[in-house]
């Protein structure tokens, strides 16, 4: 007999389930944390050199950028992100890909906070599946950052 907390090979990975009424107030503090992270997105102007644009908030520049004229895996994840959310999915797409999945998954986190507010039913993901998704998202932004660092000069 297996133990309790290993899942079956039939055990769902997604699926829709009841929201308890707490939860559902950190489903409300998630909409209003993703409008917010859109209307500073929306806010800004993407840079068109495919950086940068964090400054306009008052920000340093990459420190990284800035002694080795090379850009870290962070680099246009800001640009990327406004230019997506202004619809410039080629600038987001050269200033950082990762930027254009980001906005993706924060709509995802949108869309399911709404319908947890409003039909109190919400996606599930196993912990599993959770898990390796974000090692998935790690692991390909670390090798772009380290790639673009290495060839870019």
């Amino acid at each position: 007999m297996e133990p309790s907390f290993s899942p079956t090979r039939r055990e769902m990975l997604v699926r829709i389930v009841p929201v308890a009424p707490m939860a559902r107030l950190g489903h409300l503090l998630i909409l209003i944390a993703v409008l917010a992270f859109w209307g500073v997105g929306l806010y800004l102007t993407p840079d068109p050199s495919g950086h940068g644009t964090h400054q306009q908030l008052g920000l340093p520049p990459c420190a990284i950028y800035f002694l080795t004229g090379r850009p870290c895996p962070s680099c246009g994840l800001t640009t990327s992100v406004s230019a997506t959310l202004h619809g410039n999915l080629a600038l987001a797409w050269r200033a950082n890909p990762f930027g254009i999945v980001i906005v993706a998954v924060s709509a995802g986190l949108w869309l399911n906070s709404l319908m947890a507010l409003l039909w109190r039913r919400s996606l599930w993901l196993h912990s599993r599946l959770v898990t390796w998704l974000l090692l998935l998202f790690l692991g390909g932004w670390g090798l772009h950052g380290l790639a673009r660092f290495l060839l870019r000069g």
